[in-house]
């Protein structure tokens, strides 16, 4: 089994709120709270731990919030080893009501700087170089650390052999492309994004991921919410979907894909079957109250019923 390690820029802790009938200017009182480390490589480690897979999280945090998402991390049982500053990591709510179609989230931006990125860089190539087979890079970047913040992750991992797989979204994925990373997962709307095109069919979106594949990234996957996901490459194109299932909390579903195909990889499934793997684990988190988490009896129950299609 190989050794996967996620990075976690941006890193939060999570707070879920379940309410009914929320109404905007008025007080609104919590059925239920929750409140764990987050952030999207937290939740990638979460579903690989979930799954056996042999994973350590690190990134930046800072600040008593930071001490508090170290402690979550701790109980969840998600080994760790992060870089810690005195910048205070942020806080991101989820407000849950089942009257309201979707979720509700207030997002809070942090801070960092250059220096703290150097500091992190020399922790990082430390814990490449002490045996791992596959990086995970996910989401957003800390402000005052530059937008290509994963350029170099990415490099470093590519020196040594090791597959990164991207998961960001606008200039820090357009940038990381750059890098020709193993991997990268845009939904349908942050490739429009970062394209400047519409997409109206599959073919448009296999034609522009096949032009990023020529760019030198080995694989492209494309989410498609109810309609399942793509993953292109220069010899297939794959298209996966999920039977109808009852949502739950589609936070993190993306997340807990990423962790399926990675978990898949380090136990050396071929990548159909990682996908595969990777598509039951999003559907599996949907199904989930908790953010970035899945349950072995319900995978087992949905692994079967995904369909991979060659296109």
């Amino acid at each position: 089994m190989g050794n996967i390690l996620t990075v976690t820029l941006n890193p939060a802790i999570d707070v879920r709120y379940n309410v009914e009938n929320m109404r905007l200017g008025e007080v609104n009182r919590t059925k239920y709270i929750e409140k764990n480390a987050g952030g999207k490589g937290i939740n990638v480690s979460r579903v690989i731990t979930q799954l056996g897979g042999n994973v350590l999280a690190t990134g930046i945090v800072g600040g008593f919030t930071g001490k508090l998402f170290l402690s979550k991390l701790n109980l969840d049982n998600i080994k760790n080893d992060f870089l810690e500053t005195n910048y205070e990591t942020r806080t991101c709510i989820a407000v849950i009501d089942n009257n309201i179609k979707g979720v509700t989230e207030f997002l809070e931006s942090a801070e960092g700087t250059p220096e703290d990125y150097q500091k992190f860089i020399e922790k990082y190539t430390s814990l490449l170089d002490n045996g791992v087979d596959i990086v995970c890079g996910s989401g957003s970047l800390l402000k005052g650390i530059g937008k290509d913040a994963y350029n170099i992750l990415i490099a470093e991992a590519n020196k040594r052999g090791i597959k990164f797989i991207l998961d960001t979204s606008g200039e820090s994925l357009v940038k990381g492309i750059e890098e020709k990373p193993f991997l990268i997962k845009p939904n349908q709307e942050e490739l429009e994004d970062i394209t400047g095109k519409k997409f109206n069919n599959v073919n448009e979106l296999v034609d522009t991921a096949k032009e990023i594949i020529n760019s030198g990234v080995e694989n492209v996957m494309i989410t498609l919410g109810g309609d399942g996901a793509l993953l292109i490459n220069k010899d297939v194109v794959y298209k996966a979907t999920f039977p109808p299932v009852k949502i739950k909390n589609t936070v993190g579903s993306g997340d807990s894909t990423i962790a399926g195909i990675a978990y898949g990889l380090s136990v050396n499934k071929s990548l159909e079957d990682s996908f595969r793997l990777g598509i039951a684990c999003g559907t599996t988190n949907a199904m989930m109250d908790k953010t970035g988490s899945i349950d072995q009896e319900v995978l087992e129950e949905i692994l079967p019923k995904i369909k991979i299609e060659k296109l």
